[in-house]
């Protein structure tokens, strides 16, 4: 495989990883009162689907990405394309809110597997002459993903077909996941003996957690005194 080809691919890998991951950030924001509707709850239930997301990225980002030292790059990064294809179909075919909701932690965690490896796979694995250009591309692909997601999350509800705001997503993973495999059985990468932090990941988990619980708490008034205790919390542990 000759080296430009190599770049190629990681430059399309890495960029999709991350257009993917930020672009589901943002998506669903538009569909929030439609989901209400459509699976008849509330709309701090029907929030759960973004802080779902957004929680399963922040705490699993840090663990994935020491196993991507440990395990390699490419493998951790093909784990997050199959998870967040499979989740995205799953969260497409959800019956319930309760169901979208856990899809959409799987699509989280998908989504930190791809997030931890997208820059790491330029700077390790494309050439010096490309490496400035590869990063630029990240970069405009970390910038289009909120941009597009309301947009193209907007539309969709338009023509009356939401659930393919999860289902977008699966052509480019299928992209992600044949470039990947490709390269899995063409590149050798360096790997080092990473020993991960369990009790920080445990701590940064439990501090994610109070936090986010606390906020979206904080909206009733029955419960004010509970979300502002996990707030506090969660700001002594951090």
């Amino acid at each position: 495989m000759s080296r430009r080809l190599q770049d190629l691919l990681i430059t399309v890998i890495a960029g999709m990883g991350m257009l993917l991951s930020t672009l589901d950030t943002g998506i669903i924001n538009v569909a929030l009162s439609f989901l209400k509707e459509q699976f008849h709850t509330t709309a701090n239930t029907a929030a759960f689907t973004i802080t779902g997301y957004a929680l399963a990225l922040a705490i699993f980002i840090l663990p994935l990405g020491i196993f991507s030292d440990k395990f390699g790059k490419l493998k951790i990064s093909y784990l997050g394309f199959v998870l967040f294809g499979l989740s995205s179909l799953f969260c497409g075919f959800a019956n319930s809110i309760g169901w979208l909701i856990a899809g959409r932690v799987i699509q989280g965690i998908g989504a930190a597997a791809l997030q931890a490896t997208s820059a790491a796979l330029i700077t390790t694995l494309v050439s010096e002459e490309q490496k400035n250009s590869s990063i630029s591309i990240l970069g405009v692909m970390i910038g289009l993903g909120p941009v597009l997601g309301p947009s193209l999350g907007g539309i969709l509800l338009s023509l009356n077909v939401w659930r393919f705001i999860f289902w977008i997503n699966v052509p480019f993973v299928i992209i992600g996941i044949i470039c990947n495999h490709y390269l899995l059985n063409k590149v050798s990468e360096q790997t080092n003996n990473q020993k991960l932090d369990t009790s920080g990941t445990i701590v940064n988990a439990i501090m994610l957690i109070c936090l986010l619980l606390g906020l979206s708490l904080l909206s009733k008034s029955h419960l004010q005194i509970i979300s502002l205790f996990l707030i506090i919390i969660s700001l002594l542990i951090g």
